[in-house]
């Protein structure tokens, strides 16, 4: 630490390096993605958000993780909290964070939403072919790419229309050049149309719903047992065409120990915690601990037919 101004002290700067000129712009996912398919180490770690809370976004966006993954499918948000998680997000990492939003598949208010507050990852669930995305694209992009509607309420002109790319007033350009999109497969319709799914230059990166899968293939899949060979048979054609046509893999581990597969299967982008599951798993760990520490000291004391006072000294038990 130094007695200096903040701009003197770089070693105070967070890193930003995918940003966008505004922090109410989408970070560039799509470069993000692309360096970490050409080097593992850059491999992008985020955390899963259900809890429709800004404060947890705060949190959270306060460490700094690659991403925030915001599932808007089955957590409760709505459209305010929705806006203002997306800019605490990349407001409290110093833009370090980009965020990820999994929209319901035709909920147009949602991914407006999203879009304006600056998403820079939609994961489209339960992608079952090629039109699918096809729509997507004209909801998500600007012309020419698409027929995105442009929102007066997302820049001042002068104050906060600044982009990375020349001759971008509106920042159309950081949009359609950032914005990625994540075709999820959930489905026996969606497996059959992999390929073509993947195929499409539009699809920029490919995510596995395993449990949506399985119950829409019948397959009696229990947590903590091993795969049944038709979940594994599927999985493989999911890894398989994902690297044929040089798609990144996105999604969850459940815990370190999954990670260094996953890598090998192709995932670039990683939800390594969730809030939900952090929050339960803090408080039943919390639990156990206490219980077991009052149940050694409870035993002790029975054992030795002492107790111990106010102040920590052994009273004899009558």
């Amino acid at each position: 630490m130094a007695d200096t101004p903040f701009p003197q002290q770089p070693q105070l700067h967070t890193t930003a390096e995918h940003r966008a000129a505004v922090l109410t712009y989408p970070a560039n996912l799509r470069e993000a993605l692309r360096q970490a398919k050409e080097d593992p180490k850059k491999t992008l770690l985020g955390v899963a958000q259900g809890i429709p809370s800004v404060f947890v976004t705060k949190v959270m966006a306060s460490a700094k993780p690659d991403f925030i993954w915001i599932d808007v499918e089955h957590g409760i948000f709505d459209r305010s909290t929705l806006y203002d998680c997306i800019h605490a997000a990349q407001h409290h990492s110093e833009g370090k964070t980009m965020v990820v939003c999994r929209i319901p598949k035709h909920d147009e208010i949602s991914l407006t939403t999203a879009l304006d507050a600056g998403a820079a990852g939609l994961v489209i669930p339960h992608t079952e072919s090629a039109q699918d995305i096809k729509d997507k694209v004209k909801e998500v992009f600007y012309p020419p790419l698409g027929q995105r509607s442009f929102s007066p309420w997302t820049f001042t002109p002068g104050i906060s229309n600044q982009s990375l790319y020349a001759n971008d007033e509106w920042n159309m350009k950081s949009s359609n050049k950032h914005i990625c999109l994540i075709a999820q497969i959930e489905s026996v319709e969606g497996m059959n149309n992999i390929e073509e799914i993947a195929a499409m230059p539009e699809v920029d990166a490919l995510m596995f719903g395993p449990g949506d899968y399985s119950a829409d293939a019948g397959i009696d899949f229990k947590l903590g047992s091993p795969p049944p060979q038709e979940f594994m048979d599927a999985m493989t054609k999911f890894v398989v065409t994902a690297h044929k046509y040089g798609k990144p893999l996105f999604g969850a581990a459940q815990g370190p120990a999954m990670i260094p597969m996953m890598l090998q299967q192709g995932y670039k982008g990683l939800a390594v915690t969730f809030d939900v599951w952090g929050v339960a798993n803090m408080v039943k760990d919390g639990m156990s601990e206490a219980r077991a520490v009052i149940e050694k000291d409870a035993d002790a004391a029975a054992e030795n037919g002492t107790a111990k006072d106010a102040n920590g000294a052994a009273v004899p038990l009558r």
